[in-house]
């Protein structure tokens, strides 16, 4: 996959993930509100778990092998990457877990923190002034 193809497919999952957690605030207001949709929450919020954990494992293997090389700039921006996305990736989860009362009563801070989150990666590592297979060959050859 090149530099093109992966942005494209992460930043399609990011839109995914955002239409999403539209439906789950939808069906979480609507759930305080009264109305009857249990069924439709809990397939929601199943769907979203899933749709963050295909994206943070594609995303974690996707750039990993594009930065591969013998420069230490790829091997930076990788740990750059885990280190920064595993604790988030962690309150994310924590977010996501627990009851479904619990879940829908938290859902508008977890809509927040994750779509600052995929702002901040679509500003950093898949901008398409860094995310490019021109910029990832300089700098993952090794200069030495």
């Amino acid at each position: 996959m090149n530099a093109q193809q992966a942005r494209a497919l992460l930043l399609a999952q990011h839109d995914r993930i955002r239409e999403q957690l539209d439906i789950c605030i939808r069906l979480s207001h609507a759930l305080h509100a009264g109305e009857a949709v249990t069924p439709e929450l809990d397939a929601a919020l199943a769907e979203l778990r899933d749709e963050v954990a295909v994206h943070n494992r594609d995303e974690t293997a996707i750039v990993a092998e594009l930065l591969h090389g013998p420069a230490a700039w790829g091997s930076l921006m990788v740990d750059r990457m885990l280190e920064e996305h595993v604790a988030e990736h962690a309150a994310f989860w924590a977010l996501l877990c627990g009851s479904q009362a619990e879940v829908a009563e938290r859902i508008t801070e977890l809509a927040d923190e994750l779509d600052a989150h995929m702002a901040a990666e679509e500003r950093t590592f898949l901008s398409p002034l860094t995310l490019r297979d021109d910029v990832i060959r300089t700098r993952t050859r090794d200069l030495r």
